[in-house]
């Protein structure tokens, strides 16, 4: 599964200045849902309490300056992402206890468990790579990161 089938420009936030975890997913929520209008029945304050319910679990940021919130989203027609990028970092209450710097939210209809895990586990690969996490820390702008994403992907 290619993280460049969901990710689009519009969605992604190169220069996040928030440091609070709730205030990030917040941010990334408000960045999704526009695009999600048509696609999507569920209400932001839905999709983020179902995102907070899932950190409570257990943090999503999973090390190397990494997090990956998700959730599944009721009446939801379609897989969403959104990418954002902290130069600060954020306190995600992450494994490793570091900051956050690279940040992909997604979240999904209940119905399509396997294209959800296969995204999860897309991320997760691409960014076990330290060329991948690397390049997105270097990338400029919105394209420069999308760019950097293709080009991980085609290794």
């Amino acid at each position: 599964m290619r993280i460049t089938r969901f990710l689009r420009e519009e969605l992604i936030e190169p220069n996040l200045d928030l440091t609070d975890k709730n205030q990030v997913l917040e941010h990334l929520v408000k960045l999704v849902m526009p695009c999600l209008k048509s696609q999507c029945a569920a209400e932001a304050d839905q999709v983020l309490t179902a995102l907070r319910e899932r950190e409570e679990v257990t943090s999503t940021g999973i090390g190397n300056g990494v997090a990956i919130p998700h959730a599944k989203i009721e009446g939801l027609q379609r897989m969403a992402l959104a990418f954002a990028r902290s130069a600060a970092g954020v306190n995600f209450q992450s494994l490793d206890d570091a900051p956050v710097h690279l940040i992909f939210l997604v979240i999904a209809p209940p119905a399509v468990v396997s294209d959800y895990l296969k995204l999860l586990a897309a991320i997760s690969a691409f960014l076990k790579k330290d060329k991948n996490r690397a390049a997105l820390l270097k990338a400029g702008t919105k394209t420069e990161i999308l760019a950097a994403i293709k080009a991980g992907e085609a290794l």
